[in-house]
């Protein structure tokens, strides 16, 4: 199953949220975050098989590294894969 790409989009509503997010020297990071489409950098093949139903996963979405203080590990991304039979989740960091 796959689910279409719909780009998410910060919006802090507060100062401390603000003060949050953003990068002193790069300009993409903070940028990558989406619902559905592929994931950058993965191959159909490198998709987890559930654990619980050994069933090939769906990508769910991207979540992007969002500041200087909030880094994953030098700018890397949140992939999140479900499984649509038995709702079993599962979540890994890649450097795209």
């Amino acid at each position: 199953m796959n689910i279409p790409e719909i780009k998410l989009v910060m919006l802090p509503e507060t100062e401390e949220a603000q003060a949050a997010i953003g990068y002193k020297w790069n300009d993409i990071a903070e940028t990558r975050h989406f619902i559905g489409g592929k994931p950058k950098s993965l191959n159909d093949s490198d998709y987890p098989i559930c654990k619980q139903c050994n069933e090939k996963m769906t990508f769910y979405a991207q979540i992007d590294s969002i500041g200087d203080k909030f880094d994953l590990a030098d700018c890397m991304v949140i992939h999140n894969f479900i499984c649509f039979d038995c709702f079993t989740v599962h979540a890994e960091l890649s450097q795209i």
